[in-house]
This record gives structure tokens, C-alpha cells and sequence, in this order.
């Protein structure tokens, strides 16, 4: 065992009897800090639960952009692109000759596949064009109009976000906790060593989910193309719907906070290979993880309520 990692001398340790430490300065900023943040996701994620119960039971549908108009369209009939084949020309053709829509419109439908979707059709032309994909080489089915007040959870029609990979950063973030939570029992113990350690394990976990979360970003706004039930434009921005400005408000203030985390985190643990904490002076390391538990109950509220609801 090094001398960093050794624990303190049975003399310094605190007796049981040992009245509690008083509150500290720093300790009462944080948490005057951690209320005002509490306030400020309560009305941001308030809002967000507001603007989903208020909105209208036919915002969003399987065949029409967000928002459209769907008073004369109840019995509108689409068609759902699952593969394009082998002919993707002789596919694009029969879908441009059996709604009139224009290149770059029959463009982005074959883009979203498996997930294209073809709107403006009858059960007569649904189902004529269905077979004429078939022929072609295409997977593809009719579908009817249905609608709903929100995106529903793994609807990939409606809805673009990928629970399941949100899943997996959701329990890399919950893991960076747990390290934090090591990280302030070994500098409480004196274990300098440990402490910078796990300190690092948790500037990497959380870098990761921060990472993670971009990745997502990336894949919403420009790298994947989607149906017109999620996007007109085929890309997940902001503009496109109730639905996505909520998303990015809420994921994106979260975000930022998880950024300042990691800032945080790695000024810790420069301090912390410096050797300025001990086991009598720890209060950054334990402020900073304070902070980190907070950015890590806000997210699985988020989650929650954004992604799985």
C-alpha cells in the first residue's frame, strides 16, 4: 500500500461520540446552488408536461408532418416503405406516377426506409401501389391514418429518439455516480490515491455520456433522414414540431450541465494529483460529487418523462 492510498492514523480518525461537523460555508453555497437548479428544471420539465397535456389528441400521425391539418383526411390511406431493393429507380418512378410528388421529395421517402412513408393516397391507390413496389422488388405494406396527442415511445414513425441507446448512456451516467461516490469515501479515508483514481473513472464515464449524447444530436439533425411524421424536412430540428423544441430545450440545458460537470470534475482531479486534499480537506471533491448526483437525478427524471412516457 502507498503512502497516498494508506488510511489515517487510528488517532485522527473522528470517535463515534464525535460531534457532527458544522456546516460549512461551501457546503451551505452548494446547496443554496443545488435549490435554484432544483427550481429550474421543476418549471423546465413542468413546462415540458404542460405543453404534452395541452396539445391536441391529432398533432402527430404516422402519414402527415406534425401539425397538418387532418379534419378532411380520416380516411387518407399510406404506404410504408420497409426496403427499397433492388430497383431503386423503377421504385422512386412508381411512387412519383402514383402521388405526383416531386424528386426530392420521393427522394427523402426512400432515404427513411425502412421507415419511408408515402401519404396522399386512397385504400384504392394504398393498396395499388403497394403491389406495384412489389413487383419492383420492395418491401412495403398500406397503412391507415392514425394520430395521437405526443410521439409514443418506440414508435419510429412518430418518433425518433433511440431508447435503447439512451438506455445504455443512462446507466453509464448512473455508474459515474457510483465512482463519484468512491472518489469522496477514499479522500475521506485518506486514500489520495484511490481518490484520484476514481475520479478519473468518473471524468471518463461521464465524458462518455456526454459524448454519447452528441452522438444522438448528430444522428437527429443531419445524419439520419426520417418520415414525414417526424419531419417534413426529413432531419429532427428544433422548428419541425412541439415535440422536438421540447426535446432540445430540455436535453440541452441538461447537456450544458452535464458539460460544467465535466469541466468540474477535471479541475478536481488535477487537484487531486496535485495533493491539495486530505482527509481533513476534502470539500471541493465532495461539492463536485454533489453536483454530479444532481445532474445524475435530473437525467433519470428526464429520461423518464421524455423517453419513456
Amino acid at each position: 500500500m502507498t503512502s497516498a492510498d494508506a488510511p489515517p492514523h487510528p488517532a485522527h480518525r473522528p470517535s463515534a461520540d464525535a460531534a457532527p461537523a458544522p456546516a460549512t460555508p461551501g457546503k451551505v453555497a452548494i446547496w443554496l446552488f443545488l435549490a435554484t437548479e432544483i427550481m429550474f428544471f421543476t418549471g423546465l420539465l413542468g413546462s415540458y408536461i404542460v405543453f404534452r397535456a395541452g396539445s391536441p389528441p391529432t398533432s402527430y400521425s404516422n402519414l402527415y408532418a406534425p401539425a397538418a391539418q387532418l379534419d378532411r383526411l380520416k380516411d387518407a390511406r399510406g404506404v410504408v416503405l420497409g426496403a427499397v431493393g433492388p430497383d431503386a429507380d423503377g421504385v422512386a418512378g412508381a411512387i412519383a406516377s402514383a402521388t405526383g410528388k416531386g424528386e426530392a421529395e420521393v427522394a427523402r421517402i426512400l432515404a427513411a426506409a425502412p421507415h419511408g412513408v408515402v401519404n396522399g393516397l386512397d385504400e384504392k391507390g394504398a393498396g395499388e401501389l403497394t403491389a406495384a413496389l412489389g413487383k419492383l422488388g420492395a418491401k412495403a405494406e398500406a397503412a391507415s391514418l392514425r394520430t395521437s396527442n405526443w410521439p409514443r415511445p418506440y414508435d419510429p414513425l412518430t418518433n425518433p429518439l433511440s431508447i435503447d441507446l439512451t438506455t445504455v448512456n443512462t446507466f453509464i451516467l448512473i455508474c459515474s455516480s457510483a465512482t463519484m461516490v468512491l472518489a469522496v469515501s477514499a479522500i475521506q479515508q485518506g486514500r489520495k490515491g484511490r481518490c484520484s483514481l476514481f475520479l478519473l473513472a468518473t471524468l471518463v464515464l461521464g465524458g462518455t455520456f456526454l459524448g454519447v449524447q452528441v452522438f444522438e444530436y448528430h444522428e437527429l439533425l443531419e445524419g439520419r433522414s426520417y418520415p414525414i411524421g417526424i419531419s417534413p424536412t426529413g432531419h429532427f430540428t428544433p422548428e419541425v414540431s412541439l415535440f422536438a423544441s421540447c426535446f432540445f430545450t430540455v436535453t440541452g440545458f441538461h447537456g450544458l450541465h452535464v458539460a460544467a460537470g465535466v469541466v468540474t470534475l477535471a479541475i478536481v482531479f488535477l487537484g487531486s494529483l496535485l495533493g491539495r486534499f486530505s482527509a481533513q480537506d476534502f470539500g471541493a471533491v465532495e461539492y463536485a460529487g454533489l453536483y454530479w448526483h444532481f445532474v445524475d437525478v435530473v437525467w433519470i427524471l428526464l429520461f423518464t418523462i421524455v423517453y419513456l412516457i
